[in-house]
């Protein structure tokens, strides 16, 4: 991880996202993390575009930093892999996947999963985070390890595919609206190529799958969407905004071709 940039969010105190940076700025600085998921989104983003309910994190090692959460602050549950940490008189949730599974597994999604996860951990970058009140008051106020944005894509990515079959399909929804906007605010071509460059492998398993959703089908991902994330955010992105979103592939194709 390197750098220690700085990025504004608006939300009020009382805020997943406000209480999120308050409970991640307890986490072990020391310990390999990379904060990941919506609240992730909204950051590279610089604003929070739909609902989320908790905080998605990646650790080298799972156990190592729970037991290092639980050791700091008694007040911390831990019960598999979830953490739930009190703030201003509420409670947050942290869910902690672990890096895991080596060697990578053969079937194709948990694969891909695994190698974005690596990915997301490897590319961090520590950046202050500073969540602003209405009033123009600090919310919160902390330095945390960030997922870039290509490394967002490919989890998303990722994401898309896997969640129909996952215990809330519901979700796949959030995860094309979050695809969508941050391939919008970044660029196809610098996600492309910095993908392209962080891991073939997994680019490739990206182009192919964002050409099928976004190309082939993409009738059936906009339903996936328009159903599932009911934020009006998401309602308001044009068939236009989330068809732009092959060119994705066809970047990754050609820096691959290369």
């Amino acid at each position: 991880m390197s750098g220690e940039l700085s990025i504004s969010l608006d939300a009020s105190a009382d805020s997943v996202v406000a209480r999120s940076v308050k409970a991640l700025a307890r986490f072990p600085a020391d310990e390999p993390w990379v904060l990941i998921g919506g609240i992730a989104v909204f950051i590279r983003l610089g604003s929070v575009t739909r609902p989320t309910a908790d905080a998605d994190t990646v650790a080298r090692s799972q156990a190592q930093l729970l037991d290092r959460l639980v050791a700091d602050d008694p007040t911390v549950l831990v019960a598999n892999g979830d953490v739930t940490i009190p703030v201003a008189g509420a409670t947050v949730e942290v869910d902690v996947m672990d890096l895991a599974d080596e060697p990578f597994p053969l079937d194709p999604e948990r694969r891909a999963f695994a190698i974005a996860r690596r990915v997301a951990l490897r590319s961090a970058v520590r950046e202050r985070v500073i969540v602003t009140s209405s009033d123009r008051s600090i919310a919160a106020d902390a330095l945390l390890p960030i997922a870039t944005t290509p490394a967002l894509v490919a989890l998303k990515t990722v994401s898309m595919v896997r969640r129909p079959h996952s215990n809330h399909p519901e979700k796949v929804g959030s995860d094309i609206h979050d695809l969508v906007r941050l391939v919008g605010a970044a660029g196809a071509r610098t996600i492309g190529v910095d993908v392209a460059a962080a891991d073939p492998e997994l680019a490739a398993w990206i182009a192919d799958h964002v050409e099928t959703s976004f190309g082939k089908d993409l009738r059936y991902t906009i339903l996936h969407l328009r159903r599932n994330d009911r934020s009006a955010a998401a309602q308001a992105l044009g068939d236009d905004t989330i068809a732009g979103v092959v060119i994705l592939a066809d970047v990754i194709h050609d820096e691959l071709a290369r």
